[in-house]
């Protein structure tokens, strides 16, 4: 049935009927058609109640004229609501309460006005819905201000890189565990790598030395093969007879001395006139005779090119091309010539043991070595000293057998030498594209430094500028990060090979470092996908925690029912108050966003004070002490109590909307049992049901702008708490509060807040707390030491101690004035 007010123009007021407090908005009577000027239609069962209805309020003396189907409300009273203190809830719920506690009209219910107002929302650059949960909230604007795609992508892209990076701050764990997964991907995955790359190394490196020392092995044996032919050569030398007459024909230096100091390369040589000596065509003959046998059974052809005879160290026969020759006569023991007479020095003032092996130098166009060896004197039983006339030994024949080399005289017929091509035995080996084909270069040489002496082969000054063999191209780029040192023996020496990789890694494999980059950019990919995952996580943990409390989460995990009696918790309830006018140029926008700023500091505020917020209707506020995490019903009052000291305290000193417009509230504050829990499996919330609930929404529709109301309950409970609270009596015009549905109790101002009730007196020695302002006395500044007030529960940066004048005192039994006067200025 449609309900109907009074109208102005025809009213009949019987004279001891009390409307105080009603206002009259305007109504339109039902016509005798049975439609009211909205042409609601009637049929006649409902024509005739409203007739009826309409019968009994004229005999009660009611007003009987109407304009519309409003019903009849309770004007809002200083009492009630404040001096105009219309709230802007949409109080869907006031059924379970009375009508007269504050129910707004919708005229001041700011909500309904923005609802009813189209071009609000015309105006509003709004997604569709389906596109909602992936934009920020920064990019719903005003469609005179509308971004750009590529903006609203850079906006999206900040807003989760900052919601990221906060989320990890907040919890470093993510980090740790982030970090920790990404190290171990990263340690395992270069253990991995590394162990490759050391089984690499450790390949190359033993190609490399096996390479070496296979060409090493080539050469060995190749010079053996080349040199031992002049062992072969020397007891031909000796023990044929073809050449005995050679060293006796030349005789002791100066004999057939032809020219000295002929200027040759390398330095001087004296010429011995061997014609007519060496030059023999039967000499000859056996010479070459020798020679070609020699070099057709060993395969030296090519390899080995030139032999030389060297009786009394004269250079006397030589072979090359095939072919016997008379040699230059030089000789080699008596001559200014530093190679020569390191040669002569080294067979015989030395005494060198075996092949004496020379090089490699340049000889003409050609790369060589050549080897010595050394052709002693018969057996010493066999010499021919004695003077077969006389039978008395001979001085010349003596003289005969001995050399003049340098001035040291040696008992020795001459030496024999060959010459090899260093060249073609280079070509012959490979060495070039053995390396080359494991990738490699080398550097062959001589050992010169850190040699034993009595090993075969030339040593000293005039050896080291030929310690070079051989070398590939890049081989100056070698050093000892990039190769290892091969050494073997030969008949030359000491070589000693260095081999390696000339390429920018050396050893290190071109996979390596690429492999290395990559896994570092997988582990941080690995790393950033674990942190998001664990973000996203924690994320989802976060908003679940703040709607329901864990233990409750965790019953319904298991899909069990969640439910929990309380037997004494505080309520507290708020809601904002008096906005109709700030509200009236604001979007709506605007006004979510700002009670958007104005909840969020009050769940700061609650998390501080350790209450529990349940819930956020329209702009009416909710937390409970005691519940969902029992404690004792003083604590739990305190608690509640100081949240609402704290929380006005902002309200009323601090907020301000961002066009700089005060905004009020009323909050009301009861304690009675109630029942905890979870209904239903879409979309649960953790909610409470009885007295209490019932009884702090009353309280806070019943208060008045800018006060705290509690119950008589509450009352007592914050009587006998460890803080000392200064609670004020209501009453109205000398009654005492209404509790709605016609019950009355007393209720109560909760004023202010203090340890003990010497703090509520500003008196020298008490300390002043920074930043928050409140006020200790001296026994409670060193009782509570923490850096956290124990009123508002903030940080405390710093301790003043007052030295101003003193303040009065509050008497905590009589209660402060109910105009709710501070009494307490910042210095």
């Amino acid at each position: 049935m449609k309900a109907f007010s009074n109208d102005k123009s025809s009213r009949h007021v019987s004279e001891d009927q009390d409307l105080t407090g009603f206002h009259e908005p305007a109504a339109e009577a039902p016509n005798e058609e049975g439609a009211s000027g909205n042409d609601d239609t009637f049929d006649t069962a409902v024509i005739n109640e409203a007739q009826e209805a309409f019968a009994r309020a004229s005999s009660q003396g009611l007003p009987t004229s109407f304009k519309n189907s409003y019903t009849m409300q309770r004007k809002s009273s200083i009492d009630t609501l404040g001096a105009g203190t219309a709230s802007i809830s949409n109080d869907s719920h006031s059924k379970t309460v009375t009508s007269s506690l504050g129910n707004s009209s919708s005229g001041k219910n700011i909500w309904n006005r923005l609802l009813r107002n189209e071009s609000v929302w015309d105006s509003l650059n709004v997604t569709p819905n389906e596109d909602e949960d992936m934009l920020p909230q920064e990019i719903y604007c005003e469609k005179k201000f509308q971004p750009s795609g590529l903006s609203i992508v850079c906006l999206t892209i900040w807003y989760e890189i900052r919601h990221f990076c906060k989320t990890v701050y907040s919890h470093p764990t993510i980090l740790l565990a982030s970090l920790a997964v990404a190290g171990l991907v990263a340690g395992l995955g270069m253990w991995a790598i590394t162990s490759e790359k050391d089984a690499y190394v450790s390949d190359k490196m033993t190609t490399a030395e096996f390479v070496a020392k296979e060409t090493a092995m080539y050469f060995s044996n190749e010079f053996k093969r080349a040199f031992i032919p002049l062992y072969s050569l020397r007891e031909a030398v000796l023990h044929s007879g073809y050449f005995d007459e050679l060293a006796t024909q030349i005789g002791r230096y100066p004999n057939i001395l032809k020219e000295n100091d002929v200027e040759i390369p390398g330095g001087l040589a004296n010429i011995r006139d061997v014609a007519g000596i060496c030059d023999g065509e039967d000499v000859l003959q056996k010479w070459e005779d020798l020679l070609d046998a020699s070099t057709s059974e060993n395969d030296l052809e090519g390899l080995i090119f030139r032999y030389r005879l060297m009786p009394k160290n004269v250079a006397c026969l030589e072979y090359k091309k095939g072919q016997a020759m008379m040699d230059s006569g030089m000789d080699m023991s008596n001559s200014a010539h530093p190679f020569w007479s390191m040669v002569a020095e080294d067979l015989f003032v030395k005494r060198w043991k075996g092949l004496h092996t020379f090089g490699p130098f340049m000889a003409g166009d050609q790369e060589v070595f050549c080897t010595h060896l050394a052709i002693w004197n018969k057996d010493p039983n066999a010499r021919d000293w004695v003077n077969e006339d006389t039978g008395a030994i001979s001085f010349e024949n003596v003289r005969d057998d001995y050399i003049d080399v340098h001035g040291t005289e040696v008992e020795a017929w001459g030496f024999v030498m060959n010459y090899l091509n260093w060249g073609e035995l280079k070509k012959r080996s490979k060495i070039y594209d053995r390396f080359a084909n494991v990738d490699m270069d080398f550097y062959l040489t001589r050992k010169e430094d850190e040699i034993d002496w009595t090993l075969s082969g030339p040593k000293g000054e005039p050896t080291y500028q030929f310690a070079h063999l051989a070398s590939s191209e890049n081989s100056h780029l070698l050093d000892d990060s990039n190769s290892i040192v091969i050494e073997t023996e030969s008949l030359h020496g000491t070589w000693t090979n260095r081999v390696g990789i000339t390429s920018a890694n050396g050893w290190t494999p071109e996979w390596y470092w690429p492999s290395v980059a990559c896994l570092i950019v997988i582990s941080l990919l690995l790393g950033m996908l674990v942190a998001s995952t664990l973000v996203k996580s924690q994320l989802h943990r976060d908003l679940v925690e703040s709607m329901i409390p864990k233990k409750a989460i965790k019953k319904l995990q298991r899909n069990q029912t969640v439910i929990e009696k309380f037997n004494l918790i505080t309520i507290f309830y708020a809601d904002v108050v008096d906005f109709s006018g700030v509200a009236g140029s604001m979007s709506a926008i605007q006004v979510m966003d700002m009670l958007n700023d104005l909840f969020s500091e009050l769940d700061r505020i609650a998390k501080r004070h350790g209450v529990y917020k349940v819930e956020t209707v329209g702009n009416r506020y909710m937390v409970v002490g005691g519940a969902p995490n029992p404690e004792s019903a003083r604590a739990a009052a305190k608690r509640v109590a100081l949240f609402a000291l704290d929380a006005m305290a902002f309200v009323d000193n601090i907020f301000l909307t961002k066009e700089g417009d005060k905004v009020f509230i009323r909050a009301g504050i009861a304690s009675n049992p109630a029942v905890g829990g979870c209904v239903g499996k879409a979309m649960p919330r953790y909610c409470f049901f009885g007295d209490a609930v019932d009884a702090a929404s009353r309280m806070e529709k019943s208060s008045q702008k800018m006060k705290i109301q509690c119950s008589e309950v509450t009352y007592r409970l914050l009587q006998y708490s460890n803080m000392k609270f200064v609670l004020t009596k209501r009453i109205d015009n000398d009654q005492k509060g209404n509790m709605g549905s016609g019950a009355h109790q007393d209720t109560y101002w909760v004023e202010m807040a203090s340890p003990c009730e010497k703090c509520f007196g500003l008196t020298q020695g008490s300390f002043v707390l920074h930043p928050c302002g409140h006020v200790m006395c001296a026994g409670c500044n060193a009782k509570h030491n923490l850096n956290v007030c124990p009123t508002c529960r903030s940080k405390v940066e710093d301790r003043i101690e007052w030295q101003g004048k003193n303040h009065k005192d509050i008497d905590v039994e009589k209660g402060a004035s109910d105009d709710g006067s501070a009494i307490f200025q910042s210095p």
